[in-house]
Order: C-alpha cells, then structure tokens, then sequence
C-alpha cells in the first residue's frame, strides 16, 4: 500500500507488459488460443492481506493520468462499497471512469486471467465492465508494487433487494455466467477446489496458530469461549475438507465469479446492465457460487449470527430462475448445505491468515485480541445454525 510519506516519482510507476499474445489487443477472446489456454489455469494467488495504510492520492492520481490517455483527470470520489479494494469514480476528459486498486494479494498473474475472463465474456455478450489499457497498452498500471486497473463505467443503477423482478435478473445473470464459462475447464485432471484445501491442514494450522496468538491477551473467561469455538470451528473444516473433497469428482468445477451478490450487479427497468468484481474469479466449485449468491439475494434483512441465512422460498425462486439459463446437477443441489458452512469457514481461514500476516509486521493488541474472538464467537455461531439447519435442497428449493 502507498504510505503518506510516498513522493510522486514516474519510476515508481510501471506498467503490464503485454507478452506472449495474452495482452495484446485481443478483440474475441474466445477465437484466441492464448486467451483460451489462460483460462484454463488457476489463479496465482498470495495469502495474508497486509495492515491497510493511508492512500495518498495527490501522490497517486497524476502517475496514473500519465499512464493512461484520458487527458485531464478533473475529479474522483471513493466509492462507497468495496472492502478488498479501494475504488473511485474519476472524471476525465474522455469520459468518467472507474479506477480500483487492488489489495496486495492481488498478483499479475491474477490480473491477467480477470482481464481474460472479461475479455472472453464480453466476447459473448455478457455486461462485464471494459478493462481500458493504458497509453503502452497493458491492462494494469503498477505503482510501488500495488496493481491498478481502470474500468469503463456501465450503466444501471444499485439492486433494489425488494423487487421480485430484479432477483430474476440476477439469477438469470448468475445462470448465464455460469453457462458462458462451463467451457473453460482446467486442461487434464480438474484441479482440487481452492476453497476446500483453505479448510484442510494449512488453513486448520493457521486457525490454532491465530488463536494462539490472541489468548494472553484475553480474560481468562474470553479465553476459554475461544478455544472452545476454535475446536469447533476446527473439526468442520476437517469434516468438510474431507466429505467435500470425496466428492469432487462428483461435483462441478468451473471459473466461478467467487462474490456474486447484491453488490455486484447493476440494474436498469427489466435489464440486468453490468456485472462488477471478478477479482475473486477462480477455478472452484459451482456449489460455492450458488450457496454466495443464495445467502446474498435470499436473505430477508440483516444477516444474524443465529438463524436463517436463505429465505426458503426466496431460495426456491432463485434457483428456478438459473435454471432457464444453466443446468443444475443433483449432486450439485445435493452439496449445497455443506457449500453454505464451507463458504463460512472459508472466510474463518482467511481472517486467521491475515491476523498472522499483521502479526509478523505488528504485534497483536488487546483491542485486536477482543475482535478476533468476537469474530470466531459469530461465525461460530453461524456455522452451528446452518449445520443443523440446511438448506432445503430438492428438486423444488
């Protein structure tokens, strides 16, 4: 992340190289051998996001103007979601634009096969938001080791999650997304869910290690409620790593857009205009799409720690409605109660993961300790719910 301290300097600045036909100008993605063959790889990605730091965007902003060909950049204002990357709207002469900087998990790697994905579903008509090249004609702009990217703004306006209508149009979008990338399977054996190897015994390591960390600097009543509901949180990871996993074979992989949800859609009258945040794109388990978008535009009011997640009928609406568009496996339906506490533990690994990354550059403080433990307690909580509470999932859910 760029500290205030930061100067603006042009050799801080560079820009993706446009190698090996990847990043050259590809027009239809889909005819492209390249573009295919990228595709068909996983995403290379780092864990542990670092503390976040101040951005300074007068520094920032004119390295980026130059590096792109817009002419005068008047205004930007942050966006008011986004909790991965920070974003802007930015007024320039060629129009507004969004700009989004990538957290530092992002790698090139990463950003080569966003800009692939969106190339090949733009290729088929599908509302994903154009990535604009910089004046070299790479896809990113990299100032001191963070990725940049601009994007052209789509039309539409937020979805309204009361209007029956527009949970059509996003399940229908889903559907049609799914159907557009179910021929970019990984080459040769399907690789193992990225997903589920974060619950096996890296991610369980991780999970005792980050709880090792808080406990002295927890009450000794708080200490215990912690390592109660890591034991817990702990054993399902093991359970689904390996009950999932069994089945993998059974169960469909695809690039799945890995944050599908209310936010990531943008509505207009009875139109579904854009389809925003394929940074978390990734080969995984379709199941893990569905039980995201299910627990998005299904619930009814703020999620609680105890109770339902999906709103059943809304559930059952959702997925009639992707069905018009992409086909449905049972044993694709049959996953979706373990999906929804996979995606939940998911989220456990990641937090423990970054708690130790901040660990090794900051030590860890009381207030850090409480909120930890606060976190574990909820999702712990969420995950007992769901686990003896499951998803309906028939034919008619």
């Amino acid at each position: 992340m760029i500290e205030p301290s930061f100067q603006p300097d042009p050799a801080a600045l560079t820009v993706g190289v446009a190698d090996g036909g990847v990043l050259s100008g590809v027009k239809d993605p889909s005819t492209d051998p390249a573009e295919h063959v990228l595709l068909q790889s996983s995403v290379a990605r780092r864990g542990g996001r670092l503390p976040a730091t101040t951005v300074d965007e007068a520094a920032l902003f004119p390295l980026l103007r130059d590096a792109y060909n817009f002419g005068r950049w008047h205004s930007w204002r942050r966006t008011d979601k986004g909790s991965s990357n920070i974003s802007w709207f930015v007024q320039t002469d060629a129009g507004e634009m969004v700009l989004r900087r990538s957290h530092n998990l992002k790698t090139v790697a990463g950003a080569r096969f966003e800009f692939a994905l969106i190339e090949h579903l733009r290729g088929h008509g599908y509302p994903a938001p154009p990535i604009q090249r910089t004046q070299d004609g790479a896809i990113y702009a990299e100032v001191q080791g963070v990725l940049h990217m601009v994007m052209g703004l789509l039309p539409g306006s937020a979805y309204d999650p009361g209007d029956p209508a527009q949970l059509e149009l996003a399940a229908r979008g889903l559907g049609r997304y799914h159907s557009i990338v179910s021929e970019l399977t990984p080459a040769g054996e399907p690789n193992r869910s990225s997903g589920l190897a974060a619950l096996g015994q890296l991610g369980q390591e991780n999970l005792y290690a980050a709880v090792n960390v808080v406990l002295p600097l927890l009450s000794p009543h708080a200490a215990a409620q912690l390592t109660e509901d890591a034991r817990y949180l702990g054993e399902r990871m093991e359970q689904l790593n390996v009950g999932l996993g069994q089945r993998q074979k059974e169960l469909r992989s695809l690039v799945i857009h890995g944050s599908y949800g209310q936010s990531a859609v943008l509505v207009d009258g009875h139109q579904l205009t854009g389809v925003l945040d394929f940074d978390r794109a990734a080969h995984d388990l379709l199941a893990l799409d569905l039980a995201y978008a299910l627990r998005s535009f299904c619930r009814e009011g703020p999620i609680r720690p105890s109770g339902p997640s999906v709103n059943a009928g809304l559930g059952r609406a959702f997925l009639r409605h992707y069905r018009s568009q992409a086909p449905l496996g049972d044993a694709d339906l049959a996953a979706l109660p373990e999906a929804f506490q996979a995606q939940r533990l998911i989220v456990v690994a990641k937090k423990c993961q970054n708690l130790l990354t901040k660990q090794a550059i900051t030590p860890r403080q009381s207030k850090d300790a409480h909120s930890f433990s606060l976190l574990l307690n909820r999702e712990c909580t969420r995950v007992r719910w769901i686990t003896h509470n499951p998803f309906p999932a028939t034919e008619d859910a």
